[in-house]
């Protein structure tokens, strides 16, 4: 995206907010994060910074379909939708950019009815397993040689490193991250599809 308050330079994107009625003008500028080598760099602090700038960058793509929504409307174009007939037999997907990844929306009409619909959030992309290649997931790419700064003794072990690293990619996953140290005891049982078991 190229507007007047967002603007890519090639290494990096400029993100300018307008002055509002308590505030100043002021401009933000990610850079793509480098190692000490200049290499891309991708870590769990990175992605929450990214993200940090992302609620500018959002800010900015808000005012600029605000205002192009306004012409719109002073130019008299207020129609926002199209009659349709919903097909007797159809297989369509869509797909968009959420926050955390692809989004796509699946789905599958006989006799004029949804047959089948399926979303597909970005949470089982970037917890995806080893591919035919072996190459891993996301989320174990991020863990591999992740340093740990945990100050427990094994016996107490929790983690924390581990865990924060795979939260960063997913703010939707602060409950669903738990880690399985083997060896432990059985804190409780639950039934589920999933069969799941928590330990220590």
């Amino acid at each position: 995206m190229d507007t007047e308050n967002i603007k890519a330079t090639g290494h990096s994107v400029l993100i300018n907010l307008p002055r509002t009625a308590t505030k100043p003008e002021v401009t933000f500028e990610w850079k793509i994060p480098r190692d000490s080598s200049g290499a891309p760099l991708s870590n769990a602090i990175e992605r929450d910074r990214a993200r940090t700038y992302f609620q500018a960058y959002a800010a900015a793509c808000a005012l600029y379909f605000t205002e192009k929504a306004l012409a719109e409307i002073r130019a008299g174009r207020t129609k926002t939708w199209e009659p349709f007939s919903v097909p007797d037999e159809a297989n369509s997907c869509g797909f968009t950019e959420a926050v955390r990844g692809v989004l796509s929306h699946h789905m599958v009409i006989r006799g004029g009815k949804i047959a089948n619909y399926h979303p597909y959030p970005p949470t089982p992309w970037n917890a995806s397993v080893r591919d035919s290649f072996g190459t891993p997931g996301p989320y174990e790419d991020a863990v591999q040689n992740t340093p740990i700064f945990e100050e427990n003794p094994p016996e107490r072990f929790k983690g924390i490193d581990i865990m924060r690293a795979v939260r960063s990619f997913d703010p939707c996953l602060p409950c669903g991250v738990h880690m399985y140290l083997g060896n432990g005891k059985l804190l409780d049982k639950v039934h589920s599809p999933m069969s799941v078991i928590l330990s220590t």
